[in-house]
């Protein structure tokens, strides 16, 4: 074992110095002195009776035997570099799936994610978007993000509350010129309403806005947020916009604010297992994207 060691050690000292054709940059590399470089790489040459440099004073070269040597060692090294590195990332690497509902993990999270994985590259997050939740543990599910109505049966010593999603009246240009030439901005009896998952929350919205109305039983129903958002998009009717998950088209004039008559429509929240200890990669993950759902 003792002859092996020796041997690497001289292999290694060989390789440096043949890389940066120098026994005094190869012993800055390795951090001893240029007499033990030299040491090592002359009792290789004794061992494998040739010469593996051409000495010229303070100048060396390979010699043809170091030239063929050279890519064999090189390799063998990267092996076994490539071979301890895999071993640190089973030990140190961490893997989230995290089920999310579509509208937010592409309009939101996505975005917080990359940042988190920039600032712990040591866990990896991967994103599976779903309308209906899985149970925690399914599918190696480790946290879920969705709207609380959906996560509830849980309970909340499962989970926490992440954004408020706030809806107010809003719609594309094209539809908001017509209810401008209608005079009523108010009033929106005469123009199709868009739902998100039933008419649940512009039923809330008419009762607290317009008691007396029952518009809200008109309008085309989607399963899906982003669905909904995207055929408000196209004009086919009023939605109930939110801030945060909206923002995109909000921001670029795909879709007009109405007024500042708000409902609470919901809340996005985050569960995981709560017997997970404070430094696990799901404990930490949750801290990071609550902390900047407050912030958002």
């Amino acid at each position: 074992m003792a002859d092996l060691l020796r041997s690497l050690n001289a292999l290694r000292a060989f390789e440096s110095a043949a890389r940066h054709c120098s026994f005094a940059k190869a012993a800055a590399e390795l951090n001893v002195s240029h007499s033990v470089v030299s040491q090592h790489v002359k009792k290789l040459e004794e061992r494998l009776e040739t010469s593996l440099f051409i000495r010229y004073g303070n100048r060396i070269e390979l010699s043809v035997e170091g030239a063929m040597l050279l890519p064999q060692v090189a390799n063998a090294f990267q092996t076994l570099r490539d071979a301890c590195d895999s071993v640190l990332g089973i030990g140190s690497q961490k893997s989230i799936t995290v089920s999310v509902e579509p509208a937010i993990s592409s309009r939101w999270l996505r975005k917080k994610i990359t940042q988190f994985c920039e600032l712990h590259p040591n866990i990896q997050v991967d994103l599976k978007p779903a309308w209906t939740p899985p149970k925690l543990g399914e599918n190696h599910v480790g946290m879920i993000i969705h709207f609380e109505e959906r996560i509830s049966h849980l309970g909340q010593n499962y989970y926490q509350k992440l954004l408020p999603i706030d809806g107010f009246p809003a719609c594309s240009p094209v539809l908001y010129e017509q209810l401008k030439r209608s005079k009523n901005l108010d009033n929106f009896h005469d123009f199709p309403l868009i739902h998100d998952n039933g008419r649940e929350i512009w039923r809330k919205w008419y009762e607290k806005f317009q008691p007396k109305s029952s518009h809200w039983k008109d309008g085309r129903v989607y399963s899906d947020l982003s669905l909904a958002i995207d055929a408000a998009v196209d004009g086919e009717g009023i939605i109930l916009a939110d801030e945060r998950i909206c923002k995109k088209e909000l921001k670029s004039g795909e879709l007009i604010k109405l007024d500042d008559r708000v409902i609470r429509c919901t809340w996005y929240v985050v569960a995981i297992d709560k017997s997970l200890s404070e430094k696990s990669a799901e404990v930490q993950l949750q801290n990071w994207i609550v902390s900047h759902g407050v912030e958002s």
